[in-house]
């Protein structure tokens, strides 16, 4: 967050020699955006350090990733998204937009034909 923090001063510095006073109109804007910015970049740096914590614990704990297929259903086109456990589970689900059954599973590389 060194990034952050080198350009807010560096605004800083360039608001301060600008020679608008704290207590002039444009001085008080100027301020009070650089207060707005540091509070962001603290509150950024805080919210990096919790991410950056919570992988940390939770790299023992990886859960295995959810796949989805994707495809047009033959009658109406309507694309489903199925996952992976009914993809492999099911022989049929019922489409939602013509409700016809589509066949499900995994298909033998053999039997395919193109």
């Amino acid at each position: 967050m060194e990034y952050f923090e080198k350009k807010i001063t560096y605004l800083r510095g360039l608001c301060d020699g600008s020679g608008f006073s704290e207590d002039s109109k444009e001085g008080k804007i100027f301020h009070g955006i650089l207060d707005i910015l540091d509070d962001m970049a603290f509150m950024l740096e805080t919210f990096m350090d919790d991410e950056d914590m919570e992988w940390t614990e939770e790299e023992g704990n990886e859960e295995e990733p959810i796949f989805f297929y994707s495809f047009i259903c033959p009658d109406c086109g309507q694309e489903i998204d199925v996952d992976e456990e009914t993809m492999e589970t099911e022989t049929e689900i019922a489409c939602p937009g013509c409700g016809k059954g589509i066949p499900m599973g995994t298909a033998d590389i053999d039997e395919l034909k193109f």
